[in-house]
């Protein structure tokens, strides 16, 4: 597995982006030059003040913690230097969408003109966890059956409440902003890869795309590598939390895997209802009900959690990982998701601004 993590640059001092972004990210970029192949390092992003981090391929969640934080260290590290900060949340709580700089290149420009403002307004960053699947076919019906705990992914993740200076009234604004795009939300059921592959060629074909890379499906089969691609996320305030995520994907994964070999029928659901639980997860995160799109029902969220870890159990014990990842579930319901610790935050202080120190340092801490 791999992991995608996508980070602001801001000035501690006025607590807004940094402008010009990190001016010395090229040295970040140039020090991965000598891999060219490797998938890992660091990357521009659509907006001057986001940066992406890519971890190396990872066999273990230890190995992912282990990347992630030297990732999140060399970052803070660079920033520091220049006087700036690092934050890691879906969106920047302050940011000015209006004034905000996008990065000159033609594959953004090109993105630009063709979407404008949705990409204007979309001050955002994610984490995409990427798990190996060799068979494309295989990935196919993996990705088939993981939809309907998608919206789980969301809700454990949900770090933007704030946009553009307001309170949104959801836990994670960012996904709702990401539906302006025409291809986003939960993807299409396929029969096949042949399937998949004729319905992307056709949105290329009618332009709802400007390349692969702006397939923005909640989950796609990866663009470069042979994975299947967990897009749904918000970016994780902290390394607890991002490893977490990756620990459910590969989980989630291996368990489509085994009931495909095993012949098991899937659950049956509808795009439809999906889509709604994607919704109430963005609205709600874990701090109140969400919809199980299997029954079509509303469920305490920590209920939803724990039919979902159920569900990868066996999973989780056969890769080592379920005493790490159900003390990490354990946690999120203990502390609150980041959105809940940044409304806490806020209600304590009464001032935006704490929230974004709160946010500086929670991404950090883990690091120390």
């Amino acid at each position: 597995m791999g992991v995608e993590e996508e980070f602001f640059i801001v000035d501690p001092v006025s607590r807004m982006l940094a402008p010009e972004g990190l001016p010395n990210i090229g040295d970040l970029l140039a020090s991965c030059a000598s891999e060219p192949d490797a998938y890992h390092g660091f990357d521009h992003e659509f907006h001057v003040s986001t940066v992406e981090t890519r971890t190396d391929v990872c066999h273990s969640l230890r190995q992912v913690r282990g990347e992630l934080k030297k990732l999140r260290g060399t970052l803070t590290d660079t920033a520091s230097e220049a006087g700036l900060s690092v934050l890691s949340a879906g969106t920047m709580p302050n940011a000015d969408w209006r004034t905000t700089r996008l990065v000159r290149k033609p594959r953004y420009d090109r993105c630009f003109e063709h979407y404008r403002d949705v990409v204007q307004r979309r001050v955002t960053c994610g984490c995409h966890v990427h798990v190996g699947i060799a068979d494309k076919e295989l990935a196919v019906q993996v990705l088939n059956r993981v939809q309907p705990w998608l919206p789980m992914f969301l809700a454990v993740s949900a770090s933007s409440p704030f946009y553009d200076g307001a309170d949104t009234g959801y836990q994670s604004f960012r996904n709702p902003l990401w539906a302006g795009f025409p291809i986003g939300g939960p993807p299409p059921l396929f029969d096949s890869h042949a399937e998949y592959a004729e319905h992307v060629r056709q949105l290329l074909e009618i332009e709802a795309l400007t390349d692969m890379g702006n397939l923005y499906w909640d989950a796609r089969l990866g663009t470069h590598f042979p994975t299947l691609e967990f897009r749904i996320a918000d970016a994780c305030t902290t390394v607890d939390e991002t490893v977490l995520i990756a620990g459910l994907a590969r989980a989630l994964v291996l368990t489509c895997i085994d009931e495909i070999q095993a012949e098991r029928p899937p659950v049956p659901t509808s795009p439809p209802m999906i889509k709604a639980a994607t919704w109430r997860a963005a609205r709600s995160g874990m701090n109140g009900d969400l919809i199980d799109p299997m029954t079509a029902e509303h469920i305490p969220a920590a209920d939803m959690l724990d039919r979902f870890m159920h569900y990868i159990q066996e999973a989780l014990k056969d890769l080592g990982d379920w005493e790490e990842i159900s003390h990490l579930a354990s946690q999120i319901l203990t502390t609150g998701t980041s959105s809940h610790r940044q409304h806490r935050t806020l209600t304590t202080t009464g001032h935006l601004p704490d929230v974004i120190d709160e946010l500086i340092t929670e991404t950090t801490r883990e690091l120390l």
